[in-house]
């Protein structure tokens, strides 16, 4: 019998061997189970919850309340609504001092000057009330017949009664000034007016009450709601107008023999007579001065509340006094006054400086004035 050979049976039984010895070692003994552990946490006693926020009354902006008393009556104008926002202003300030009340009208002033491209007509009101709040702050009598001088709160509640009366007295003085403009409107002669001004309107529909009086009106449009409203009304008082564009000014003033009367208004008088008003207006005074053999007057109809005390020193005069629009001048920066923070005014809104030796007369509430007569006025009104 042939005998078998053991070595294939040996190497399969030491195979499977080191396989399972392999495989053993490789998977990690767990060992005994791991201790549990509690984790303790430590609590601190918390900050009591912030409260929330009350709402209370929103902050002052007098740029928002300016815009608003603008906004709210057409006939207002830039000046008086300067003025009235200011007394607002105090209504709510809760200053405790003299100091202290004119401080925040100071600050607030400046602010609201910042956020105009033309400052100028704010300026004129404003001016007016600050100086107005001085004089009234450097101590009043109490009237009641004894030498007591009012106290400080006394001083600001008779300033805010005052306050109210002194802002109706501004805008009444438009109702002033066409009573003395009037007498200037010839029968059968015609007018030629020009900027949409509501006082130069006010002028006219006064003159035209006197039905013994016949006039007719050539006006200047230039597409601004204010003109087209200033039309509408003149003629809707039976007064005859006839309108030209801005190109027709010096053939109208050559050719319309009857035309002795040119009437503008003004935004704000200069303390050294002279105006600053709607683009186009210096150039309307110098046709009127200059067209072959006119001798046409010229006026200028505005509130004293609009006389500001500043006078140009330097070309552009308009920019020289602070108002922000487009420097012609620049030519590498068309449409832009690098030196001018903010916005600037928009084309249509762009004014002048007329110098007075181009106007006639001034109408005023306090009657005609020279335009060199202005500085006179400059101490009693501001």
């Amino acid at each position: 019998m042939q005998r078998r050979n053991p070595l294939p049976q040996f190497r399969s039984s030491l195979y499977f061997a080191v396989k399972r010895f392999t495989m053993a070692t490789d998977s990690p003994d767990p060992g005994p189970p791991a201790p549990t552990t509690t984790t303790t946490t430590t609590t601190f006693p918390s900050d009591p919850p912030t409260p929330a926020p009350q709402k209370g009354p929103a902050p002052f902006d007098i740029v928002k309340t300016y815009n608003d008393i603008l906004a709210s009556d057409p006939e207002m104008t830039m000046p008086v609504a300067a003025i009235e926002s200011l007394i607002e202003l105090l209504r709510v300030t809760p200053a405790s001092t003299a100091m202290e009340t004119v401080e925040v009208i100071k600050a607030q002033k400046a602010r609201l000057l910042d956020a105009a491209p033309n400052p100028l007509p704010l300026l004129a009101g404003a001016d007016v009330f600050e100086q107005y709040l001085l004089r009234s702050l450097r101590g009043q009598a109490a009237g009641d017949g004894s030498d007591r001088v009012l106290s400080f709160e006394e001083t600001i509640s008779h300033l805010l009664q005052n306050s109210v009366l002194f802002a109706e007295r501004a805008r009444s003085a438009r109702d002033q000034i066409a009573i003395h403009g009037s007498r200037y409107v010839n029968h059968d002669h015609v007018v030629l007016a020009a900027g949409g001004s509501r006082v130069v309107t006010r002028i006219l529909l006064r003159a035209a009450e006197n039905r013994m009086r016949h006039f007719k009106v050539i006006y200047v449009v230039d597409g601004s709601p204010r003109t087209a409203s200033s039309v509408k009304a003149l003629r809707a008082a039976g007064i005859e107008v006839e309108t030209i564009r801005e190109a027709k000014i010096a053939y109208v003033l050559a050719n319309v023999s009857k035309l002795n009367l040119v009437l503008v208004g003004a935004e704000a008088v200069l303390q050294d007579g002279g105006i600053i008003s709607r683009m186009g207006t210096c150039q309307l005074a110098h046709l009127a001065k200059t067209v072959a053999g006119s001798l046409r007057r010229f006026y200028v109809a505005a509130e004293t509340h609009k006389i500001v005390r500043m006078t140009p020193l330097a070309n552009p005069m308009e920019i020289s006094v602070g108002v922000k629009q487009h420097n012609i001048s620049k030519w590498d920066n068309i449409g832009y006054h690098p030196e001018t923070a903010g916005p600037v005014l928009a084309e249509e809104d762009e004014v002048d400086y007329t110098d007075r030796e181009l106007i006639d007369g001034i109408i005023t509430e306090q009657g005609v004035k020279m335009p060199w007569s202005i500085w006179e006025m400059v101490d009693d009104y501001i």
